[in-house]
């Protein structure tokens, strides 16, 4: 669910507005690809990792933040202003990569993973016991993803200490390397929280605009774990899939997105975990180019942008928490979920990270038929439910009577306040894929003010049935005639799948970023080429 707001500020450049038609992957073939290429991987060179809970996972050759000293040798930052180093005397938290990924795969621990004792994908399910379900599954894997990683809030300890992975004794969980090197977004030297793209909140009463930035960290448990292992090596080197990438069933992905809202702007935040980060301008800085020989340069460069968007202690509030779960019962083999904070309904939860409420689950897009619009499709989702998610409209109620954070996304598919409300968490998620060799990947999602999807009649229907289709596991987003397809090396027609993880993708344009400036401009300004998603 990649940042984006409401209101449609800080929309991609017109690189990301690449038109196409969709063909969704289709049935049982798709799934049983997806399972059969988990157990596949590179098994070239030493590998050194342990599997064991807790044990040296924050341990390794990749950075923990941008302007982390270990990037010295590169000049990845030398030249710019540094404010994102732990200054002297500093005696708060220091983020570190939690970045041991196992060598095998893990076995699935059945007995941990609650989740499984309900099925909300069952078609036959009525909309109550699907809800019930839905609701059911979704705190299970919350249980799951806290165990070991929240004990000081949840005791009524410093919730600053929690989400620290490095020494989980129930399980290891990971993060995902190199989402250090873009200066505008990347990890702050705390907590490392990314910077994500800006939200823009419409208050209630009198609609006053209030400009924030979500700051987020993700979490990759053990299967999950193994599947960003098939990339990134024990040897500090990433090796790119040549083909679609997988996650084994049971991976299971969390997300903390905090912003800088505050509770006093929004009520909904009131008794929210809070921590402090390293952050730039509260309202989302945009740094301004200089001009350059014939007119003004259209990107900042990293010394620009370090200048202009310094860093400094600042205070964020939890806002949002996303889950993923690769199921094989879900027709697209995924289950995204999303958590928002509820503060005032929850204000009485001892545990702080459990004052969230489900915002809703989904496992599907609710593909429109052919020739129709997404906005249209299904008819009344609030009467009549939808076929492939569950939306608790009680919690977005909550949010709209305050802003219209409680948006969703297009027809009310599920998309949190810190998404965009022509999208959904599946339609941005599908089109991860591998960067193509000009580091380009596909855009999330088509904006066009006349074609663009989730648009009324006569809107974009073409569009729709491309950001709408309902993908497999493991399989290549098709854009047809409205996404270009990529320019890979290889010659391959088709984007490689990084299935369904923008992170992945993320991750991967920046190391290619960086591995091509240390040879391309190592002697020149370091300007950000490569196309992040919704960046």
């Amino acid at each position: 669910m990649r940042r984006q707001d409401g209101a449609l500020t800080g929309i991609p450049s017109m690189k990301m507005m690449k038109k196409g038609l969709a063909l969704a992957g289709t049935g049982a073939l798709a799934l049983w690809a997806c399972t059969m290429q988990e157990v596949v991987r590179d098994t070239e060179g030493p590998d050194t990792r342990t599997d064991a809970a807790g044990v040296g996972t924050c341990d390794g050759p990749y950075p923990n933040y941008w302007q982390d000293p270990k990037f010295t040798s590169t000049g990845m930052w030398m030249g710019q202003d540094v404010s994102n180093q732990p200054p002297p005397g500093w005696t708060g938290p220091v983020f570190r990569l939690s970045q041991q990924y196992p060598a095998q795969l893990p076995a699935p621990q059945p007995a941990d993973e609650g989740w499984r004792a309900v099925n909300p994908f069952d078609p036959k399910l009525s909309q109550a016991e699907r809800t019930a379900a839905a609701e059911a599954y979704t705190w299970a894997v919350m249980r799951y993803l806290q165990a070991g990683n929240v004990d000081n809030g949840a005791n009524g300890g410093d919730v600053s200490k929690d989400w620290t992975l490095c020494n989980n004794p129930v399980r290891s969980w990971v993060h995902i390397p190199f989402q250090t090197y873009d200066p505008s977004s990347g990890r702050e030297f705390m907590h490392g929280l990314t910077r994500e793209a800006p939200v823009t909140f419409t208050l209630k009463p009198g609609g006053q605009q209030l400009k924030t930035t979500v700051w987020a960290v993700g979490f990759y448990n053990p299967r999950a774990a193994y599947a960003l292992g098939t990339v990134w090596k024990p040897d500090g080197q990433a090796r790119l899939p040549a083909r679609d990438m997988a996650f084994p069933e049971g991976a299971v992905i969390g997300k903390l997105l905090f912003t800088t809202a505050t509770p006093e702007q929004i009520p909904n935040l009131e008794n929210m975990p809070q921590w402090q980060a390293n952050i730039s301008a509260p309202s989302y800085c945009a740094c301004t180019p200089a001009p350059g020989d014939g007119g003004s340069s259209s990107t900042c460069s990293f010394q620009e942008i370090s200048q202009q968007c310094p860093r400094s202690p600042g205070t964020v509030t939890l806002l949002q928490f996303d889950i993923a779960v690769r199921d094989d019962r879900s027709p697209t083999g995924w289950a995204y979920g999303t958590f928002v904070a509820d503060g005032i309904q929850k204000a009485s939860e001892p545990n702080p990270w459990n004052r969230i409420s489900p915002l809703g689950l989904m496992w599907g897009n609710d593909t429109p038929p052919a020739d129709s619009l997404a906005l249209d499709y299904p008819v009344d989702p609030r009467q009549n439910g939808f076929a492939q998610e569950v939306v608790f409209w009680d919690v977005a109620d909550r949010w709209n009577a305050h802003s219209n954070g409680g948006h969703l996304g297009c027809n009310g598919r599920l998309n949190g306040p810190a998404d965009n409300a022509r999208s959904s968490c599946l339609s941005c998620h599908m089109t991860a894929s591998v960067p193509d060799k000009t580091r380009t990947v596909p855009p999330i999602f088509d904006l066009s003010s006349t074609t663009g999807q989730c648009l009324p009649a006569p809107g974009g229907p073409t569009t729709d049935a491309v950001y709408f289709a309902t993908t497999q596991c493991s399989q290549p987003f098709q854009g047809g005639s409205v996404v270009p397809g990529p320019q890979y090396a290889s010659g391959r027609k088709e984007w490689i799948s990084t299935d369904f993880s923008l992170q992945v993708s993320i991750s991967m344009v920046q190391w290619l970023e960086w591995q091509a400036d240390q040879v391309d401009e190592a002697t020149g300004p370091r300007v950000m080429q490569g196309l992040l998603p919704a960046r």
